[in-house]
């Protein structure tokens, strides 16, 4: 059910109030989906997810995503290369300025896939982060954007559940439809 405590979930775009702003924030949104490889982006969230104290390291980034050391740092060095985390070889991995505002992008895009299949499709939280790092990396920007305004859609929909989610879950749960989904 989706819950009246769901914030709409475009909430990054808040700390861009003025017009030129919000134009900053979908700009650095397509950079995002056209400077970086569906890998990359898998990456850079990843670094982003294990900062601890303002930095990572390579092990932990390869840990994380359950990949070999190599591959890893070879996925980090083109990230350093386009000027989107600071690293060197053995050394601490963290986030430039540009980095972090377009990994917090991708997080908060992510965020809403899980939330779109724990609220929408009634998911458990684990399958729903399992299917999330399945799909995500590889989903059209227009696509994912589509699922935010969806989201915020549910979010503002001043009923306590609107009917087609409640029809969605009786039919989950039953199999049957509920009267209102019958002709």
């Amino acid at each position: 059910m989706v819950s009246r405590i769901f914030p709409p979930v475009q909430h990054s775009i808040k700390k861009y109030q003025n017009h030129h702003s919000k134009l900053c924030y979908n700009l650095l949104r397509k950079e995002a989906s056209t400077l970086l490889t569906p890998t990359e982006k898998k990456y850079l969230l990843a670094v982003y997810l294990t900062i601890d104290e303002g930095s990572t390291r390579l092990k932990r980034v390869s840990e994380f995503l359950k990949v070999k050391m190599p591959s890893a740092k070879q996925a980090l060095e083109e990230l350093a290369r386009k000027k989107l985390i600071d690293y060197v070889t053995r050394g601490p991995i963290s986030l430039t300025k540009k980095g972090k505002e377009m990994a917090e992008i991708e997080k908060e895009r992510f965020d809403n896939l899980v939330n779109f299949l724990v609220e929408v499709l009634f998911l458990d939280k684990e399958k729903a982060l399992k299917g999330a790092w399945e799909v995500f990396f590889n989903m059209d920007d227009d696509v994912a954007q589509r699922l935010i305004d969806f989201m915020n859609f549910l979010s503002k929909c001043p009923l306590e559940q609107p009917i087609c989610l409640k029809g969605f879950e009786e039919f989950i749960k039953t199999g049957e439809f509920i009267h209102a989904c019958v002709k």
